[in-house]
């Protein structure tokens, strides 16, 4: 019953630690392409061609990065809420979780290579594995932060401070 009553907490909690996962990805998306000298909506760009089937894609700011960036945040909402879902309830004291991080990193991971792989081939020609690496990384420590986002939630009035 204790839950059941947790559930749009749980949900928001998720949904939070997904858009935070989500533009952390994003600034790193951004980063490494720059590192590897291409524009930095590259990767985005990419993200949006291959859902909107379009062969033809640019590298410079236009409409495909804002929507790139819109189903890249999109993906990550619907993964964190799936996250705050499964996770177990944190206790009152705890800061961070494990199994968040666990969780996210290899779901993160499992996103990739059973959906990202197949649906953006040329993903690999514009990155390297390691900098996909540590987007699962990435994604795992925002994950990790459930508590954080979850305790004042069910508690009204508590700060992030106080749990």
């Amino acid at each position: 019953m204790d839950e059941r009553r947790n559930l749009p907490a749980r949900l928001l909690a998720g949904l939070q630690m997904g858009i935070v996962g989500g533009l952390a990805t994003l600034i790193w998306f951004v980063s490494v392409s720059q590192f590897h000298f291409r524009a930095p909506w590259t990767l985005i760009n990419l993200f949006s061609a291959s859902f909107r089937g379009n062969p033809s894609w640019g590298y410079g700011f236009s409409f495909a990065t804002v929507f790139g960036v819109a189903m890249h945040l999109f993906a990550c909402g619907l993964l964190g809420m799936l996250i705050g879902w499964v996770l177990p309830r944190p206790s009152s004291g705890s800061r961070i979780s494990i199994t968040g991080a666990a969780f996210g990193t290899i779901l993160s991971l499992m996103v990739y290579e059973f959906f990202w792989r197949r649906h953006v081939p040329r993903l690999s020609v514009f990155t390297h594995p390691a900098s996909i690496l540590m987007v699962h990384f990435l994604m795992g420590a925002c994950f990790s932060q459930f508590p954080r986002y979850f305790l004042p939630l069910i508690r009204p009035g508590a700060s992030a401070e106080e749990t």
